[in-house]
């Protein structure tokens, strides 16, 4: 099912994918995803470098999603973005979670917080833009006991809560 085939974290390859990954974000404008968003803010907690491959998939997301929602709700903050098949399994996230990038990295997801407004306000702007943006396309999950929304530019339509 992987879009793209790499080793797991610590196994051989994993610090040169992680390298080439690091150098590429670095090289020109890579890095930046839209005026308020660069790709490093997606980062796998544990430092890890998103794959450059997502990266027309992350700038989407922005464009569509994260800057409208930022110019509707304040300062945004990417709580979660990429994380490698190892970190998702180690706290617990879906088997094929959109955060793993390497297995959808046409369909990227990011963890979000808005400096106004709550997680259920967060949410409905979501499928709001979802409509007027991707067609309905798209994953938004409303966690408001945690403070986060979590939003994704899949090729269907998901709404959860948590």
């Amino acid at each position: 099912m992987p879009s793209v085939s790499v080793p797991l974290k610590g196994r051989k390859g994993w610090n040169a994918l992680m390298e080439s990954r690091r150098k590429f974000w670095r090289s020109g404008k890579n890095n930046i995803l839209s005026p308020h968003f660069k790709a490093t803010e997606f980062y796998c907690h544990d430092g890890s470098a998103c794959p450059t491959r997502a990266r027309p998939a992350m700038i989407g997301l922005c464009k569509q999603f994260l800057e409208p929602l930022r110019a509707k709700f304040g300062e945004a903050q990417v709580l979660s973005g990429y994380r490698h098949t190892l970190y998702n399994a180690q706290i617990g996230g879906a088997r094929h979670s959109q955060h793993i990038y390497e297995e959808t990295y046409e369909c990227v997801a990011a963890d979000m917080r808005f400096a106004k407004g709550t997680p259920t306000q967060w949410g409905a702007e979501a499928k709001r833009l979802r409509t007027k943006n991707r067609g309905g396309k798209g994953g938004v999950g409303v966690y408001p006991r945690s403070g986060f929304v979590h939003i994704d530019n899949r090729n269907y339509k998901a709404d959860w809560s948590g």
